[in-house]
């Protein structure tokens, strides 16, 4: 139960009468407590009502977010990926088809790696099979230019150089591979350069390109053979820097013949 202002006043009118009349009396201090009691007890009931609320609505945005969490779950788990920004890997074939000894065969994949950037020189070490080792380059970019060396017979270094597309890649024998090619692990030396890459330029700048025996321009032809030189490969590598760029090696080992036409 509360009191108002006009209550106590009241209270201290019916007090007063009373004394004038020879009856008990109320005592000043004891009328100040209970208006103290009573302005307490509202505060408190309208702090409670204030919490009460503040409770009321935090449930309710609880209630709120943990719906909207929900539906943006559902809303990811029921929106197909977008297969136009997932880009398929660059694929190695299984096998390397040669020739040897004037007959078709085919040497199935031995070992391979991807990279996903290009401009600076890789090197991919496997264990060879055989004497007839071979090895391939694809590209994401079929323009973009490749150079890969090996080891030759007498220490000598070979190779081959050019665009990606037609896949770049060559081949060992008995006559080219080195006599320790079956004793120790062995490795290819890679690079990859950018479709604009100024490969020309470089060469022009570096060996005065044209370098092919029968280019009378400094063509695709004559870049791919001065980039064969040490010299032109590190200027164009120090010039391009390293770019983002997916392609893969395969190394290939252990000839089978060329599966019949029934097979």
């Amino acid at each position: 139960m509360t009191h108002s202002t006009s209550d106590l006043e009241r209270l201290l009118n019916e007090r007063g009468q009373e004394r004038a009349g020879g009856g008990p009396t109320a005592h000043l201090d004891t009328i100040i407590r209970r208006g103290r009691r009573i302005r307490r007890a509202r505060r408190a009931v309208a702090a409670g009502g204030a919490l009460a609320i503040a409770v009321v609505a935090a449930g309710l945005v609880n209630g709120l977010l943990a719906g909207a969490s929900r539906l943006d779950r559902s809303t990811v788990a029921q929106s197909p990926a977008d297969s136009a920004q997932v880009k398929p890997a660059v694929k190695l074939p299984e096998s390397l088809h040669v020739v040897l000894g004037g007959k078709n065969f085919y040497l199935p994949l031995l070992r391979s790696e991807r990279f996903t950037t290009t401009g600076a020189a890789k090197t991919v070490t496997f264990t060879p099979a055989s004497y007839y080792t071979g090895y391939k380059v694809v590209c994401d970019d079929a323009r973009a230019w490749v150079v890969i060396q090996t080891k030759l017979k007498g220490g000598e270094i070979g190779g081959t150089a050019g665009r990606c597309d037609p896949p770049g890649g060559g081949h060992h024998d008995k006559l080219s591979a080195p006599a320790d090619w079956l004793k120790r692990p062995q490795s290819l030396k890679v690079w990859v350069f950018p479709a604009d890459a100024p490969v020309r330029e470089v060469a022009q700048a570096v060996a005065g390109c044209p370098l092919a025996p029968k280019s009378k321009e400094c063509d695709d032809e004559a870049a791919a053979h001065a980039l064969m030189r040490p010299e032109v490969l590190e200027r164009l590598s120090s010039k391009v820097g390293e770019r983002p760029g997916s392609w893969a090696v395969g190394v290939y080992d252990r000839p089978s013949p060329t599966p019949s036409a029934g097979s």
